[in-house]
């Protein structure tokens, strides 16, 4: 089944990407790398839209004309809109107006990007039981404003994959996720969120009136780990980043490089269901 593509790295992790990806790189020039790694991503012959829906985006790749390309190919683009966490795993201050804004920008006249925008992505962590509902709550109300622009919010509060208490608190997660679902009844969201211990815990969520869809996270597990975790799980699809792009390296010649990509692409569709 087709999934969304995570390649909305940002520019303070953008290095440990092109590490990975086995390419120097220095503070001026590593954009520019990063986007000719996503752009030899989505050239390869099976990203397309047999295999993936929708691509989340950094506002960089966006304003080299990423979301033109993937329009053309018929996958939806997201904008990652968030600047971060604080400590406490809260999102960080960020200017939502201003992000929405450029998301939606439609005409010459406004400097319009060219294609639509689908939908926005946050990513806040849950640290604590404690803070479980804050971070849905500022979510929550954000994606409420996003909505209001005509756009589909994914909301991702990631719980660590090597929090020790990570159980407890995908339970509170799926409690209070059902009553912020049940409150703020006025538009859709799609869930990101981290592959339970508990196989299926989140199914209700998937069939929830106000659930467009719900996908997982790599969250660091292996590309082989994260598939065996989502193929636990019925009526879920993937939004892989690091488990997508595992084993390409910049020295890989065009045929090794987009063997292993079809290789994670054909895994990970595998895996959704």
């Amino acid at each position: 089944m087709r999934f969304i593509a995570a390649i909305d790295s940002s520019g303070g992790s953008t290095g440990s990407v092109l590490e990975r990806y086995e390419q120097e790189y220095t503070q001026a020039d590593k954009m520019d790398k990063i986007h000719a790694m996503r752009l030899r991503m989505v050239n390869s012959p099976d990203f397309n839209d047999k295999n993936i829906w929708g691509a989340i985006l950094y506002s960089d790749t966006v304003e080299r004309g990423m979301v033109n390309i993937l329009d053309d190919m018929g996958i939806e683009s997201f904008l990652k809109i968030d600047s971060g966490c604080e400590e406490s795993g809260l999102l960080k201050q960020f200017p939502v107006k201003q992000m929405l804004e450029f998301a939606t920008r439609r005409t010459p006249e406004d400097g319009s990007i060219g294609a639509q925008i689908y939908g926005t992505k946050m990513r806040s962590v849950v640290l604590s039981e404690s803070m479980v509902g804050a971070v849905l709550r500022q979510q929550f109300h954000i994606a409420e404003t996003i909505s209001q622009y005509g756009l589909m919010p994914i909301i991702e509060p990631e719980i660590p994959i090597d929090h020790p208490e990570k159980a407890a608190l995908e339970d509170e997660l799926y409690r209070l996720l059902n009553v912020y679902l049940d409150t703020f009844r006025k538009f859709k969201v799609i869930l990101k969120l981290t592959p339970p211990e508990t196989p299926n815990l989140y199914h209700n969520l998937t069939v929830h009136p106000r659930v467009d869809n719900l996908v997982f996270l790599s969250g660091g597990y292996s590309t082989n780990e994260a598939c065996n975790k989502l193929g636990l799980n019925d009526n879920v699809t993937a939004s892989f980043s690091r488990a997508l792009t595992e084993g390409l390296t910049y020295n890989q010649t065009d045929e090794e490089f987009n063997t292993k990509l079809s290789h994670n692409i054909k895994t990970v569709a595998e895996a959704s269901n």
